[in-house]
């Protein structure tokens, strides 16, 4: 079972449609059989409907998406028990629209889009429901996939299975960790999938596919695996409900795990003496009279900054603390390819745009320090904790995370 490479990018709605072969395992990581009812929230193309209606072939499918044309799809499947409901799936009186009572639902199918909609009050009513409105780091920003989540969870009966697909961020990043704390502790998060990166069309953003039962007792552990180019499915990493409030993403768990069988491990963070980006925006730096070192300018052929971009001093008014200088680790924080974008500062000082991060580590550690990063190993660890939809991105704190 190989990915196509069909899936059509972003529609007006934020929609990545799933492909054919992310929804199989999906639907055969839920280990469900022929549930009384199924919903499928912003159903788009109809991917996870359609493969489910080919296993569970007894089940009631009620289907909404805010788009018209999505209704005229239905005739494809090959059972005829759809109903399908043309509007907002965020729609705080839903139930009663589509006559499905909260609570009742054994299985959801979801992989919502990739937006911000603009805040309704509403939504803070959706997350107190599911019991999520305290562990999101702030309510008016909040992006429609965990609106989505906590929809789906409105509707689930107790036990029921809910199987969805969630950008990385909400896997790995910073700011999700009492999300996923709750999702582990509140009910049972049996599997978390990782699928490569451009499994949807004309973006490089990671995504993983999640399955849980509302208010379960937890799982003792929970199994992570990542989905390979080839359709294959890795062996399982097991983690603790402990481990999973930290991260959920197999490609820095397999990472991490593989490091602490070869030796000690030391954060970063333990060894750093400064971690800063620089002040300038790429626009901005033309307009100087001096060389700014952007993204853009890493050398892949070598593992130094540029000649040209060495000053022999600091710049007037340009602190040290916003300035690389000899000894310095300068790495990429935002952009395309991060883990081969990676230097050291040989000889006097660098400026650097706002899209690079500065690590200065002390000096016994610093060699090794670089030498890891610079590894096969330690490149690959790099890409592991990027995250981003769009152009991919480090954190500071995912940074002085890595262990070495």
């Amino acid at each position: 079972m190989k990915l196509s490479n069909t899936s059509k990018t972003s529609d007006q709605f934020g929609r990545y449609y799933t492909d054919s072969a992310v929804a199989r395992v999906l639907v055969n990581s839920m280990g469900v059989k022929n549930p009384r009812i199924a919903i499928d929230l912003g159903t788009g193309n109809g991917s996870l409907v359609g493969e489910a209606s080919r296993h569970w072939n007894i089940t009631k499918f009620v289907t909404v998406d805010i788009d018209d044309e999505v209704s005229s799809l239905f005739h494809q499947f090959r059972y005829s028990n759809f109903t399908h409901y043309t509007g907002d799936a965020l729609e705080l009186g839903l139930s009663e629209k589509i006559g499905v009572p909260l609570g009742t639902v054994d299985s959801g199918l979801c992989n919502p889009p990739y937006i911000r909609p603009k805040w309704r009050q509403t939504f803070g009513d959706i997350l107190e429901d599911a019991g999520l409105s305290a562990v999101i780091p702030k309510l008016s920003c909040i992006n429609a996939d965990v609106l989505f989540l906590a929809q789906n969870l409105r509707f689930l009966r107790k036990g029921g299975k809910l199987g969805l697909i969630l950008p990385d961020g909400l896997i790995a990043g910073d700011r999700y960790v009492k999300l996923r704390q709750n999702l582990t502790l509140a009910h049972r998060l049996e599997r978390v999938i990782e699928l490569p990166r451009g499994v949807f069309s004309k973006t490089d953003a990671k995504a993983h596919i999640v399955v849980l039962s509302k208010q379960e007792v937890p799982s003792t552990a929970t199994q992570i695996q990542r989905l390979e180019i080839n359709g294959d499915l890795t062996d399982p990493i097991y983690i603790s409900p402990d481990q999973a409030g930290i991260r959920l993403d197999y490609s820095f768990l397999r990472i991490n795990n593989r490091i602490n069988y070869q030796y000690d491990r030391i954060a970063i963070r333990n060894i750093t003496e400064l971690v800063t980006r620089g002040i300038y925006s790429s626009a901005i730096r033309k307009e100087l009279n001096f060389p700014v070192f952007h993204s853009t300018d890493f050398d892949h052929n070598s593992s130094e900054v540029p000649k040209k971009f060495l000053l022999k001093e600091v710049p007037i008014n340009l602190s040290k603390a916003k300035i690389a200088h000899q000894g310095d680790i300068l790495i990429a924080r935002v952009g395309r390819n991060l883990e081969e974008k990676i230097c050291l500062v040989s000889n006097g000082y660098v400026a650097v745009t706002d899209c690079i991060f500065v690590l200065r580590i002390t000096q016994n550690w610093r060699q090794k320090t670089f030498g890891f990063l610079t590894s096969p190993q330690g490149r690959e660890a790099v890409s592991a904790i990027s995250h981003g939809v769009g152009a991919k991105f480090i954190t500071k704190d995912a940074l002085l995370g890595l262990e070495i």
